[in-house]
């Protein structure tokens, strides 16, 4: 068991006892709580991108920030324009992404490599949204702006796509054991760990558990891994320099996202919050999951 995982079990247990405690969040309280700590530990495993890509490929300034930027503005544009299709671009893009940075250190031919990020990335997105299915429809149903991307919740695609995924990445694990990809003690704790993420998707409501996931065992394990990078320069690289690394674009980035939510909650914007936060957290997930990409691979 990793320390992650150690995080994420101790996060499950007190999520218990508040749960037990209270019996009933309502999902305004639970908007608000998640919306913190992604703010808080999700915006900044990003922040660096920025310092990560110059250092791994040689760009002027210029043309990096018109790309990351440029990506950004064309995927809000997207959203606008078209929301069912950018929520399905986001959910790949996202699920991609979870698997590269869960299993980044396996060394596997790229074509299969990339297929495993996916197929597990999927597995662990269609989870969530089929333990969740009633909940998420209901939610859905609630905003008139997000009433649309319900046509995504149907329970018998999202039934298929779960049962296949979760069993093509459980044949995919043991098939990396038996090529000697991995070891069968990291096969026995990522089936441990899928085993601890289906329970959280079980037992808490959808925002709570996806929260609980991409905060403890998304975001948190980046951020060590970029530390561990910038360490390989530097061995007296302290996690305070990592902090005023992540600090500038951190703050900036929250500052933003706070107004434009704000600016959502009192009508100046003419989305809703969740579906604001859904916009949001899409465009920045799309040029980061390129720039971890390159990081991962170069």
């Amino acid at each position: 068991m990793n320390l992650f995982t150690f995080i994420y079990i101790i996060g499950i247990f007190i999520l218990l006892n508040i749960f037990e405690g209270f019996k009933e969040i309502s999902i305004e309280n639970q908007l608000i709580y998640s919306s913190l700590s992604i703010l808080l530990f999700g915006i900044p495993h990003g922040a660096i991108d920025h310092i990560i890509f110059f250092k791994k490929r040689k760009i002027t300034q210029l043309k990096f920030y018109l790309i990351y930027l440029g990506l950004i503005v064309a995927f809000v544009t997207m959203w606008h324009i078209t929301p069912v299709i950018s929520l399905i671009f986001f959910l790949l893009i996202s699920a991609f992404h979870f698997g590269e940075s869960q299993f980044e250190d396996i060394k596997l031919n790229k074509f299969f490599k990339n297929t495993f990020y996916f197929f597990w990335g999927v597995a662990l997105l269609s989870t969530l949204i089929f333990y969740n299915i009633k909940e998420l429809a209901n939610v859905t149903a609630y905003f008139d702006d997000t009433l649309i991307l319900e046509k995504i919740y149907d329970i018998k695609n999202v039934s298929i796509l779960f049962y296949f995924t979760n069993t093509v990445t459980i044949i995919s694990m043991v098939l990396l054991v038996v090529f000697n990809k991995i070891k069968i003690e990291r096969l026995f704790s990522e089936f441990f760990l899928l085993f601890l993420i289906h329970i959280t998707f079980i037992l808490f409501p959808f925002i709570i558990g996806f929260t609980l996931y991409f905060v403890v065992l998304h975001s948190l394990k980046v951020m060590q891994d970029e530390i561990n990078f910038f360490k390989k320069d530097n061995p007296k690289f302290s996690f305070f320099d990592f902090l005023k690394l992540l600090a500038p674009y951190s703050i900036l980035s929250i500052f933003f996202t706070t107004i434009l939510l704000l600016l959502s909650y009192y009508s100046y914007i003419p989305y809703s919050i969740p579906f604001l936060s859904i916009i949001i957290i899409s465009v920045i997930t799309l040029p980061h999951a390129i720039v971890m990409n390159i990081f991962y691979n170069e």
